[in-house]
């Protein structure tokens, strides 16, 4: 669920009364380069959810999502990046130092299982490398609806145990390692990070990008900003259909981590949100969650931004802020 094209994936109508006041009240609000994008997603012609063309939805996106890249962010070098096999799932590893013992992020993409790839995400990722002198590898896990629950989140573990057996060969040390991601990838890192206490595998953070970490969906503002902020509530329905098809698997712990047993122990972690995103308290309550049980916790909500703002953080300052915050947030580990 990043960049421009989320709220490409279905068409809906307007029925909540007052919502459209409420909209233009917002528009007021935001930057005009945030009105930019929420006035292209709405021109732009929504795809057929009942009989979609996955390839079509997928190549409509990627589009989308190079020309969010190209009018809002802009490209931050790093000296190296290697595409390799991580025991079978594609990485991309993006090194800014010769150094030896660098921390290492794995970062997961969002795009509802469904979407987006290394290529969607490759500025995300190269500004992380950039400004916390660190190695980052980018999973390009495997997708839905091809391959539904646990695809995603085994090919996840798998690059997590590739990376702690091999970093070292790329300067990385894999003792000094956090998760990362947005949405969808933001489910996977923090699903990674229970997954790790488990196994007893020391995890240094998680940064947890507006994520989706609630399957029954229905808290607050998935019906306050589940229209107009790029992020549908349909959307997100669907995106659960096609990656957990089977209603007892939505709620699983192991898909849905706000169901899990037990919090304590995590590794510490900094949650982020936007003020218009239908999942801004699926963000929220999971940090209370971490919080409550003893947890290191950050929360920040960034306002009048939405749902994949971290993939074009120019549209406002706040945005390139969650870079900083997240530099800040690991430097304090």
């Amino acid at each position: 669920m990043a960049g421009l094209s989320t709220s490409i994936c279905v068409s809906q109508k307007n029925n909540r009364g007052s919502s459209i006041n409420y909209f233009f009240y917002l528009q007021i609000m935001m930057t005009w380069k945030l009105k930019l994008v929420l006035l292209f997603t709405k021109l732009r012609p929504p795809l057929n959810v009942q009989s979609p063309d996955i390839k079509k939805m997928r190549k409509q996106s990627e589009a989308a999502s190079r020309l969010g890249t190209r009018l809002f962010d802009t490209d931050v070098p790093v000296k190296k990046t290697t595409d390799v096999s991580a025991d079978g799932v594609p990485v991309r590893i993006y090194q800014n130092s010769s150094e030896r013992g660098q921390r290492v992020l794995i970062y997961y993409h969002g795009g509802g299982f469904v979407l987006y790839g290394l290529d969607s995400h490759n500025n995300v990722c190269k500004r992380l490398a950039a400004m916390n002198n660190c190695i980052v590898v980018s999973v390009d896990y495997r997708l839905a609806p091809e391959h539904t629950f646990p695809a995603a989140h085994e090919d996840a573990f798998t690059a997590i145990q590739w990376v702690r057996k091999n970093i070292a060969e790329y300067g990385g040390n894999a003792a000094n390692l956090f998760v990362a991601g947005d949405s969808a990838g933001g489910n996977l890192a923090a699903c990674m990070a229970h997954r790790c206490k488990k196994e007893g595998i020391p995890l240094n953070g998680q940064i947890l990008i507006y994520p989706w970490v609630d399957g029954k969906l229905n808290n607050p503002s998935i019906d306050r900003n589940g229209e107009g902020y790029l992020l549908t509530k349909e959307t997100m329905f669907w995106f659960q259909q096609q990656y957990t098809p089977r209603k007892e698997d939505q709620c699983n712990p192991a898909v849905s981590p706000f169901y899990e047993s037990s919090f304590e122990g995590l590794a510490p972690a900094f949650v982020l949100t936007a003020q218009y995103d239908p999942l801004l308290d699926d963000g929220f309550k999971y940090f209370s969650q971490l919080k409550e049980a003893g947890n290191k916790a950050r929360y920040k909500e960034y306002p009048d931004l939405v749902h994949g703002f971290f993939n074009i953080p120019g549209v406002s300052a706040e945005g390139i802020k969650s870079y900083n915050d997240i530099a800040d947030f690991m430097k304090s580990i």
